[in-house]
């Protein structure tokens, strides 16, 4: 089967969703079928670059749309002409592969990552841009799919409420890899990471400075138990540099209550190197506000590391291990639970696993379907 996969953002920019079509392309190759990856080069590289005789990426010089890459029809045309299938995702992908898709008479997958709705308003204070994420969210969504795949049940949930129907969806979680994530990789040490002068228990967070992943709710409850903090702890952000103004402004908050002595920061790392740093950390904190899959959450308890989460989204169905719930956007539950954590005064839930294996064989299946369903309409 000849695959085309158009995502906004793809390796070397780094994120969960290119985590997914790199395992995607990765996989599907291996197994026989054609892949392209369609992409931008928000990773700083512009070009093509073939893998292997299976599988290439075509990586196109797009304009931006609110920081998200946009792709021109004219860009696409070829590839959509090329591939047996299309499988695409949220948000601006999708509308020139949706269309292209339906000029060729091919079938179109949509991966929503995640459905925001009324959600969009505590993501963003300007009521202007509210609307228009909430109408763009709404149009995307109701392009005429072949169907819609979502990555967690709550991601479906929020689905339905765009009145998609049931039947069109299909609900497939990503896998996590189990050979770098597990309980007995080697710890590499933070307290040299964040340049700590003495040994320290460090309560991690690792990801972006986005607002949906709410950093800015952890700092919060930072301030809240910064006289309560035993000496021996502290915190440590490992941050990407994008969203740029959020990565300022949380530092700038950072240096403004006075905490450089309890928070301690650092850019990004590479995604192989993280399973180590996070091996060594006393606690791991996911404070989103919202979340479609919960990798970080998955990954962290697949290495038996403690975590302190927001009981938002998917992350009650992906987190296991010693876990601490807090209530979404609660700093001050947050602030609690932390200091439970620091006595170590977990809930524990069994291990939940999340193999690629069976991701793929679920991705297979839909794509065989939708080809098929195509076919039969064709012959009508």
């Amino acid at each position: 089967m000849k695959i085309c996969l158009t995502t906004e953002h793809y390796s070397p920019h780094v994120g969960g969703v290119e985590i997914v079509f790199q395992e995607y392309a990765k996989r599907l190759s291996q197994r026989g079928h054609q892949v392209r990856i369609v992409t931008s080069n928000s990773g700083g590289i512009t070009g093509q670059k073939k893998i292997n005789n299976k599988l290439t990426i075509y990586y196109l010089q797009c304009s931006s749309f609110f920081n998200h890459p946009v792709f021109s029809k004219k860009q696409l045309s070829a590839h959509i002409q090329w591939a047996d299938i299309i499988h695409t995702t949220t948000f601006t992908a999708a509308l020139p592969s949706v269309s292209l898709a339906k000029k060729y008479k091919k079938p179109c997958i949509l991966m929503v990552h995640e459905v925001l709705r009324e959600k969009w308003f505590t993501v963003e204070k300007n009521p202007l841009k509210v609307l228009a994420f909430l109408f763009f969210e709404w149009y995307v969504i109701n392009k005429k799919y072949t169907l819609w795949q979502v990555i967690s049940m709550s991601t479906k949930e929020d689905l339905l409420k765009y009145s998609i129907p049931e039947n069109k969806i299909r609900t497939i979680y990503h896998g996590i890899d189990y050979k770098l994530w597990n309980k007995n990789v080697s710890k590499k040490s933070l307290t040299k990471l964040f340049k700590v002068l003495t040994s320290k228990k460090i309560i991690l967070y690792n990801g972006r400075p986005g607002q949906t992943k709410g950093i800015f709710v952890l700092l919060d409850a930072i301030k809240k138990i910064k006289s309560k903090l035993p000496k021996d702890f502290i915190f440590g952000f490992i941050i990407s540099d994008t969203p740029e103004q959020e990565r300022r402004k949380f530092i700038k908050l950072v240096k403004k209550n006075k905490l450089t002595n309890v928070i301690k920061i650092t850019k990004a790392l590479p995604y192989d190197q993280l399973p180590s740093y996070r091996k060594d950390a006393f606690a791991f904190v996911v404070p989103s506000i919202t979340e479609g899959f919960g990798f970080t959450t998955a990954e962290t308890s697949a290495l038996d590391i403690p975590l302190i989460v927001s009981d938002v989204g998917s992350i009650p169905e992906v987190a296991s291990g010693k876990v601490l719930f807090f209530k979404n956007r609660d700093s001050t539950d947050l602030s609690k639970k932390i200091l439970l954590a620091i006595k170590n005064k977990f809930n524990n839930i069994t291990l939940k696993k999340f193999n690629w294996d069976n991701t793929i064989n679920k991705v297979e299946k839909i794509y065989t379907e939708s080809v098929n369903s195509k076919q039969t309409k064709g012959n009508k």
